[in-house]
């Protein structure tokens, strides 16, 4: 696991599981009693769609909360996850990640 830094207040993105089609992802936000932790899973089919796999699924999973986070405060998100679950809440997500990455 990733080290803590009492500077850090930004996004960790760890992974923690890779699978045959997925991979699962701890993001750590913030640190100290300000830590948010998320577990994302990310479906290799999803990834190579948003990504043409230009990107790597950590550099997704961080731009990803980089979105979440303009919308809503790290304590709203949810805390386990799958990404393709976020264009519920959220229906310009897959073009906006598009556009970012």
């Amino acid at each position: 696991m990733a080290e803590y830094n009492e500077d850090f207040d930004g996004i960790r993105v760890t992974e923690v599981n890779q699978r045959e089609n997925s991979w699962t992802f701890l993001v750590e936000l913030g640190h100290g009693d300000n830590l948010v932790e998320c577990y994302v899973e990310v479906n290799r089919d999803y990834w190579t769609q948003l990504t043409s796999r230009r990107v790597e699924p950590a550099g997704l999973i961080e731009a990803t909360f980089k979105f979440l986070l303009e919308k809503t405060p790290k304590e709203m998100i949810m805390k386990k996850f799958n990404l393709n679950d976020i264009i519920r809440l959220y229906p310009q997500y897959e073009n906006e990640i598009k556009r970012i990455l």
